[in-house]
Parts: C-alpha cells; structure tokens; sequence
C-alpha cells in the first residue's frame, strides 16, 4: 500500500473512533441522566407510626403533626408519619413496649412512664426542683437532659428531644394551701415511685391510675385530686369533676420524643438525620404552643366555677420543705451527674446557699399489709423532726427524712439499705415492722457502720446480735419478754392454751421462748399450729385447736394472716379469746374485722399510749398530731405505741449527734450509749441504753389493749404485770 491509501485509511479510523466515541458519550450520558431522573420516582417510601397520649385536639397534637408534615417535606415525601393520639395504639406502657420491640416507631411519652425501663427519667418529676419553667428548659436542653437521652439507647429507645406538657398543678376538691391539707387524701398519680414519694411526704395516699381512666375515678370519688399540667386538665375535662385548681409549678411534666432503635438502624442515614434534627428543632415551637394554650384553657377552667388559687411564696417553701430530701433519695437512681449539674446550675442563678439536711432514712413496709405501722413510724419521725428543727436543729443543719418503701420483702429492704448508705449526710435509718426483714441487713448495716433505729420489729436477735460494735438500737418491745408476758396474761384465765403461730423465722423464735416458759411452768400447750404467709383461710388450724379443747389461742402473726383468723374464728360455733403479739396492729387489721371484733375477745400486747393522760410533753404532741394530721381526738391516733417509739428514737439520734459535735456515725453510735436520760414519751430513759443493752424498753413498760368500737387502742390492764 502506497503512502497516500495509508494516510487516507488513518484519517478514516480516526473518524469513525471519534463518531463512535461522541454517540457512546451521548449514550452514557442520556443513561445517567434518565437514571437520575428516574431515581426520586423509584425510591422507597418509609412508612412510620407515631403513638402518644394527648388528644387530637391538644398543642401537643398539633406539634406533633407539624413534625409528620416537616419531615414530609424535607425528605420530599420519602416518611410518610400516621399519628396516633390519645392512646390509641395501647396505653403509655404497652407503647413502651412496642417501641422497644419495633413495633412503633415513633414514640412521645411522659418521663415518668419511660422511669419504668429508665428509672433515672424521674428527674424532672422532682417536686420544686425548677423555680422557672425556664430552668426546666435550660437543663433539659443542656447537659443533664443529653446524659439521660443517652442513656436510653441501652434500652432500645433513642432520645432526641425533650417536649412536654408544662408545668404540673394540684387539683382536688377542696382547697390545699399546705402539705398538711393532703394529709389522708386519695391522689390519683400516674406510676412513679417518684411521685408517689411525693405525695407520701404530704400524707395524702397515692394511687397509680391510668391517664385515661382518670376522669372516671375523680367523678366517681375513687380519689380526691390529682396532679397535671393546664393542658391535660383541660383535654381530658378533669375540671368538671374537681372544685378546686392550685398553681403550684411544682413540677414539669417532660415528654421525651425518641424512636424506637430497631427502626432508626433500618433507616437510610439521611432520613435519621432529618428524623431527629427535626424533633430538635420544633422542640420550642411545642413548648410554645402549650404556654399559649395554657392562658385560653386556664379562662375556660375559671369560667366552669373551679376555684382557682395561686400558692404564694410561704406556702410554696412550706412544699419545697416537705418534699426535700427527695433530690437526695434519689441522686443515685438519677445519677450524680445531673443532679450536681442542676444544684450547680442552681446555686449560680439564685445564690443558693449550701444546706446539706442531715438525713434520718425510714426503711419500711408503706405499701401493703403493714402499711399502716410505716405510717405510724413515719408521723413519730416527723413529729420529732419538726420540734428538733424548729429548735435550730442540729449543729444549725436540718433534720430531714427519706422514706423507702421495702413492701415487707428482705431483697427490697436490703437494696434500699443500698441506697441510702450512698446519701451524704445519712446518720441513721429507721427500720419497720418485720423482724425477719431487719435480721437480712444487718450485715449490710454494720459493714457500712450505719446507725439501725428500731421502733417496732420485736424479735430478739435483732439487738442480741453477733456484731461488734453494735449499731443497732431499739425502743420495742422484745420477744423474750413479751411472748411470757402475753402467756402470764393468758394463764389468768386458763391453762389451756394453744399456739397459732406464723412459719418464719419470727415465729419460729416465739414457739421456742414460749414453749421454754411453759415448760419452766410445769405445763405443755394443748396445740401448736402453724401457718404460712398469704394463708387464705384457718378452718384445719382452728379446728384442730378446737379438738383439743384449748380455752385460749396465743396468736403470733402480721395484720394480713390475723385477719384470717378472726373472720375464721367469727364463723366457728365456738369463739375461743385470742391473746395476740402487737403485729397484728401494724396494718388495716381493725378496719377488716370490726364487725367480727364484736363476737371475739381479742387483746394484745402495747407500750404506750396517748389517752387520758396528764403529762404536759404527751398533751403536746397530741396537739401537734391533731394540727399536722387533721385528726380531731387522740383517740383516732393509729398504732400509738409506734408513734411515740419513733418519736423518741429520733430525740435520742439527736442527742447523740450534739453529744458527739460530728457527723461521724461511730461516733454518734457510741453517744448513744452513753446519754444519761432523756424524758421521753414512753418514760425517763435513765440511760436509754448502755454498751451492753441496746434495748430502750423492758417487761415492765408493757400493758395488754383492745380495740374499742371505734377502732381506737384502748389500755386494758395498764400497771397491771
């Protein structure tokens, strides 16, 4: 081939490569962009659901479908939201639940209810931690809120913002100025053991109701206030069935919008951001919607006939005062971190000044069967309290007390006993009814060397303990000397005796002191029957004690299982005289079995009481029983003996305490065993107690009581040994 052809052929490649190459380009390209074009019509649309408890017609609501249109928006209708208000998916915890597992995706819930998984979510049910709703915000937003959020993620949830509901407030049907004004109320509190401390402090009893059977307890008188935010107030009508609105601010009711975690881990990376960063940033505009809210609600409230009262600025100390030590009960469960943060914070804006209380923890059953003994331990406590602190306190520093309920179970009590040796300034903890529960910490105490007040649990081994130094002190009655006592009482009437007794460690220590008495005596028991706790009936114990023709029954055992005795004694042709250990007592005992009381002769062993008396300091304390707990008489003082024990164990801790000049418990504990006397409200303690005796009380102290007709512990034989 000649060099022209050659040149031509060249040419020739070279135009068919760039012909070729221009429509492979423009091939490419017409690809690529119909593919892009493409893309938005074939991407997959997220279909989410968001669950809450507030009305459709709510600020919260309307937020919320705010953020479902947002999101919309800004992922070009990539989320498409399905909001379910007013539960109506499941109720607050159910919705929990699914979140957790994926079932629901987006979740807004109170705090409170979330403290079921993360119990640290109380923080901002503190009663009048915030004095602004502002302070509420700024510490939500900042570093306290984000460590709780965080937190969440190890329960399947993720946090992102902090939303709510406001400020809660008080309504009731009658007007309520002070803690006092609660005192022996019904309060419908959504479950929180929080919240429900709260209204333990103001005496009141509080009763965990779901949010939407609310309304149907208060007009049906179930309960008698309540406690929630304008809003919910006016969404769920609660002002047609109470008087009486108080503006307390006492707490803010947080929301925490968060996501279930298996959905967000299923999401495209874009789509979470907006997801979250949208939540954030509407959080203000949800706050601002129930403030503007609140003022239109408020005028339809007013207009109804509710009383409205504002707490002025004693009144709201007086709160603050009752509700304390609740910021210390629960600094471990919050977390230390956001607790010294806020106090921080606090302290900066208003000047705070440092007032560390000095902390007396009541370690009892305040719940269930014995209840009524926890409350009777706690009224002592305060009592005492409030004369020692109005006095100064001690070294210029308040006395303040923390209520745990153990609910009667050791593992409760022992964690509780956990707990408080982590509370600065703690001096002492004051135990309850249950020997058997006191004897499981006492381990634990005397590791942590923490003073062990006992105004009631009778057994023994409590104060005869292996430990030393002993850190346990006790103004009770103790069962070496009152089962001999209950059997001196019996033997004067009859020698045919037999023994029902309760299967625990307890009762097993009673059958062996009364069974050493008798036979010292020269006589044995006509029967010995046992039984376990939650028996539900007595028919084969009575009716074997009733074969064996014993005159008398010697009844060891708590309120819930002497209850069963004496409505299956009250059915029996034979009503045998039940001579009862004072457990009985400790609980609703009376109110179960008045009517049965009247065709059964019971009595039981006491220590002291209020009535006809002529001491001045005991006629004092009447009144100041009367004033704090809107009773009228001091016959309608409940479980005396465990009023005036407590009393007098917290005036003798502070004694013990100016005598030691420190807070220093092995110190205070030794103080304790050396006080020459004290008068007291049982007697002169002269000494109360000594290195070697750490029992307050003996034999001679003790007297046999009945109820009478009305339920009020009466002396039988007082003086009489």
């Amino acid at each position: 081939m000649n060099r022209t052809n050659s040149k031509r052929l060249f040419i020739a490649i070279v135009v068919v490569s760039v012909i070729t190459g221009l429509f492979l380009f423009y091939l490419l390209g017409w690809y690529s962009s119909k593919t892009a074009n493409s893309r938005h019509t074939d991407e997959k649309v997220y279909e989410l659901s968001f669950g809450h408890n507030m009305p459709a017609d709510s600020a919260m609501h309307v937020a919320a479908q705010k953020y479902a249109d947002t999101v919309s928006e800004r992922t070009k209708n990539r989320v498409k939201i399905t909001i379910h208000p007013s539960q109506q998916l499941a109720n607050d915890h159910q919705m929990i639940e699914m979140a957790i597992d994926g079932q629901l995706d987006i979740l807004l819930s109170p705090t409170a209810k979330l403290s079921i998984i993360l119990p640290a979510l109380q923080y901002s049910d503190i009663p009048f931690l915030f004095p602004k709703i502002e302070d509420a915000y700024e510490m939500l937003d900042g570093k306290p809120g984000s460590l709780l959020l965080e937190r969440l993620k190890e329960h399947g949830l993720v946090g992102a913002a902090f939303w709510g509901n406001g400020f809660k407030q008080f309504t009731a049907n009658k007007a309520i100025y002070s803690p006092k004004d609660f005192s022996g109320m019904n309060v419908r509190i959504m479950k929180s053991n929080l919240i429900m401390d709260q209204f333990f402090a103001f005496g009141a009893n509080p009763i965990p109701i779901d949010f939407h059977q609310t309304y149907r307890a208060l007009k049906d008188r179930v309960v008698d206030a309540q406690e929630n935010p304008i809003a919910p107030i006016y969404s769920l009508k609660f002002y047609e069935v109470q008087s009486h609105l108080i503006i307390s601010n006492h707490a803010y009711l947080a929301y925490v919008f968060c996501f279930s975690k298996k959905t967000l881990d299923s999401l495209p990376y874009d789509i979470v951001q907006i997801l979250i960063s949208t939540a954030r940033e509407l959080t203000a505009f949800e706050r601002q919607q129930i403030a503007k809210d609140e003022v239109r609600y408020m005028k339809t409230i007013s207009e109804a006939g509710v009383s409205i009262t504002a707490l002025n600025e004693k009144q709201i100390y007086d709160f603050h005062e009752a509700t304390r030590h609740i910021t210390d009960k629960y600094r471990t469960i919050i977390g230390d971190d956001v607790i010294d943060l806020t106090v921080d914070f606090l302290k900066k804006k208003y000047h705070y000044k440092e007032e560390d209380d000095i902390i007396i923890g009541l370690n009892a059953d305040v719940s269930l069967g014995s209840a009524l003994s926890g409350m009777a331990i706690k009224r002592g406590m305060e009592l005492a309290v409030n004369e020692i602190n109005k006095q100064g306190g001690v070294f210029g520093k308040k006395l303040s007390i923390v209520v745990m309920d153990h609910a009667g179970i050791p593992a409760r009590s022992l964690n509780n006993v956990e707990q408080f040796s982590k509370m600065r300034n703690l001096v002492a903890i004051m135990g309850g009814l249950h020997s058997s529960v006191i004897l499981s910490d006492l381990e634990k105490i005397h590791r942590d060397k923490i003073i062990y007040l006992i105004p009631w649990a009778a057994a023994d081994k409590i104060v005869k303990n292996p430990y030393n130094p002993n850190y346990v002190f006790r103004i009770s009655i103790n069962d070496t000397e009152a089962a001999p006592f209950i059997i001196r009482q019996a033997m004067k009437s009859s020698r045919k005796l037999a023994f029902l007794i309760v299967n625990s460690l307890w009762g097993r220590e009673n059958n062996e002191i009364m069974m050493k008495f008798i036979s010292e005596k020269g006589f044995k028991p006509y029967a010995v029957e046992w039984f376990n706790y939650g028996e539900e009936n007595m028919v084969q114990q009575i009716t074997r004690i009733e074969n064996s023709g014993a005159e008398i029954i010697l009844l060891i055992a708590t309120s819930p299982e002497g209850i069963i005795t004496i409505k299956t004694l009250t059915l029996r042709q034979q009503k045998i005289p039940v001579l009862s250990h004072w457990s009985i007592t400790g609980g609703y005992f009376w109110q179960d079995v008045k009517r049965e009381l009247e065709n059964i002769d019971l009595s039981f062993i006491q220590t002291f009481t209020f009535l006809d008396t002529k001491d001045e300091k005991t006629k004092r304390v009447i009144k100041q029983y009367m004033d704090a707990y809107h009773v009228k008489s001091a016959r309608e003082i409940s479980v005396p003996s465990a009023t005036a024990q407590a009393y007098d164990l917290v005036h003798l801790l502070a004694i013990a305490i100016n005598k030691a000049g420190v807070l220093d418990r092995p110190l205070i504990r030794q103080a304790l065993e050396n006080i020459d006397y004290h008068d007291g409200l049982i007697k002169r303690y002269s000494p109360p107690f000594t290195q070697t005796r750490h029992d307050a009380l003996n034999v001679n102290d003790y007297f046999m009581a009945r109820y009478d007709s009305n339920g009020t512990i009466v002396p039988i034989n007082k003086g009489v040994k």
